[in-house]
């Protein structure tokens, strides 16, 4: 968990990320990972699912709702979506390993 918080920390400094469903569609391609609250209404996340899978972007559920990944961004809104254009790709693995995403 600390891992996923420092780097959705940092890519919200370096301004590289997106908030919200709909910037998070229209960014998929040249993102790094996706992240997902348990509180997307499944027609948008089967939408970004379909995205991501033919732009080859791993994506990750976050097991709270969008209060919770609000609140781990730093922000005082809900969060549903997150595309982070940011982090190495051995620590978007080991994020994707300790949630149990593929």
């Amino acid at each position: 968990m600390k891992n996923l918080e420092k780097i959705i920390k940092e890519a919200i400094s370096s301004n590289k990320c997106k908030i919200g469903t709909r910037q998070v569609m229209g960014s998929i391609r040249g993102s790094k990972l996706i992240v997902l609250s348990n509180s997307l209404m499944t027609g948008n996340k089967s939408k970004i699912l379909e995205e991501a899978k033919s732009a080859q972007v791993p994506m990750l559920n976050y097991d709270g709702n969008s209060v919770q990944l609000g609140r781990l961004c730093n922000k005082t809104f809900r969060i549903s979506a997150l595309s982070l254009r940011i982090g190495k790709d051995n620590e978007i693995q080991e994020l994707l390993s300790e949630f149990g995403n593929k």
